[in-house]
């Protein structure tokens, strides 16, 4: 665990990113205002911001210096110019020590929250709320995935009940088990490529840098990519059997279908307008899928795994790298 730095003293403060350029006789009103409004930060919220101060941390010494902030903004893929980190650093350091504590990080992302007439995607909590906004995106997009692969198992299962126990030899694969398969990899194909494009984060081939730092280093879609090759798809097909077969769910974390996930937005009422358009467009998109899969066989075009297969390979490589040493 990561040694936080003692919070400098929270009166007086310097200005803050969302801060600096305030005239001078109305920065310590707004000074206050900041503060005060840090006691309504939720905490779902604040283990984000730890999360992310952990992650920017690199050295683990409790403060984020000019040199870790330009690696992370170089890992996302944002070339800073000359001179743009030390003043990113110089804009929050309220102690003037060159580097920022938690207690300042958590003051920048405060007056960020509540500042939002520059308009410009710019500043150090920028950086912040991008990759924040990928842990998020990751976590949403494997929900999606889970909830296909439950649903496709719950209406294929009958077709699998005289599969044979893990520790029976399978002395002949039946053609059916396996043209099942094909659909479950095509849709699942379809599956990824529509989610990846609802959440911005891919198209076919290309992904988003911050999304797949995200899912390397949480594991999240390793499950889903796993299912594409068939013994692991019949492993998982055998736990649903065991269920209709006895009642009993063999693994809560891979059989529970969830509901289509909640969109964060700062508005409620956005909020909840998109809440309701997600969760359309999640019976209109599993539907297409199928009819799509079901269309590209009829006219002998099949679905071939270009999303999934992709990703395995980008993840795959990119861990044997870290596991090397490779940057």
């Amino acid at each position: 665990p990561h040694r936080l730095k003692p919070p400098a003293s929270r009166a007086p403060l310097a200005p803050s990113s969302a801060l600096a350029h305030a005239p001078v006789d109305m920065l310590s009103a707004r000074r206050a205002s900041v503060v005060a409004a840090r006691e309504n930060v939720t905490e779902d919220l604040r283990r984000k911001w730890q999360a992310a101060f952990a992650a920017f941390d690199l050295k683990g010494t409790g403060v984020i210096d000019p040199e870790e902030l330009a690696s992370v903004m170089q890992s996302l893929k944002m070339i800073p110019c000359p001179g743009e980190v030390d003043a990113m650093i110089t804009a929050v350091d309220h102690d003037g020590d060159g580097a920022i504590n938690y207690d300042e990080f958590e003051l920048m992302m405060v007056a960020s929250g509540r500042d939002r007439t520059a308009g410009g995607k710019v500043g150090f909590s920028h950086i912040v709320e991008r990759h924040i906004k990928m842990g998020d995106v990751a976590n949403l997009i494997t929900s999606e995935c889970t909830n296909f692969v439950d649903s496709f198992c719950r209406e294929h299962v009958s077709e699998y009940m005289d599969l044979p126990h893990p520790d029976e030899k399978i002395v002949e694969h039946k053609p059916a088990w396996f043209d099942t398969f094909k659909m479950f990899t095509e849709q699942a194909e379809l599956t990824m490529q529509t989610v990846m494009v609802l959440w911005g984060v891919a198209s076919q081939k290309n992904f988003d840098e911050d999304f797949l730092e995200s899912v390397q280093g949480s594991n999240l879609l390793d499950g889903f990519l796993k299912l594409t090759d068939y013994e692991h798809f019949l492993n998982r097909m055998r736990a649903y059997v065991h269920q209709q077969e006895t009642g009993v769910v063999m693994d809560t974390s891979v059989m529970t279908h969830l509901p289509r996930p909640m969109t964060p937005h700062t508005r409620a009422r956005t909020q909840k307008r998109l809440s309701e358009i997600d969760m359309e467009l999640a019976g209109l998109e599993l539907k297409r899928n199928r009819l799509v899969a079901e269309r590209r066989r009829l006219i002998g075009c099949e679905v071939e795994p270009i999303t999934t297969s992709s990703l395995k390979r980008e993840l795959e490589m990119r861990r044997w790298k870290e596991d090397v040493g490779m940057d």
